[in-house]
């Protein structure tokens, strides 16, 4: 008989996935303007390179958003969402099954380090 308190498959693939795209949503803002801030060329001392186009990360996002619109701050949120939709749901998803399968599922008692340690390894979750 199984555990009532067991949580499905799919409800923990559907909770962590939908954790990692609300999570993917509130922070590519900030991931589009890091890119943006990495991409710009360097000023140096002996160039004739005008000053760069963005300072600071929120003068970054404040530069993207009167420039080309605020949505351009979310360029990039589809794959951004279905890589995360099937990473974390797959990576949270997995880790209990993975550590079931490895202790055997009539095991009781508190897992042992090694074994949540190697499920974790196999599912990508590294804690």
């Amino acid at each position: 008989m199984s555990d009532p308190n067991q949580i499905s498959f799919s409800i923990a693939f559907f909770c962590s996935a939908f954790a990692a795209c609300f999570a993917e949503f509130c922070t590519i803002p900030l991931d589009t303007a890091k890119v943006r801030l990495q991409l710009q060329k360097k000023v140096g001392v002996d160039t004739e390179v005008g000053l760069p186009k963005y300072k600071g990360l929120l003068g970054t996002v404040k530069t993207i958003a009167r420039d080309e619109g605020i949505s351009a701050l979310w360029k990039g949120i589809v794959p951004g969402l279905h890589r995360q939709c099937l990473y974390g749901g797959l990576r949270i998803g997995l880790y209990d099954p993975v550590k079931t399968f490895l202790v055997g599922s009539a095991f009781v008692g508190e897992v042992p380090i090694y074994h949540m340690i190697l499920a974790a390894l196999l599912t990508g979750e590294y804690f």
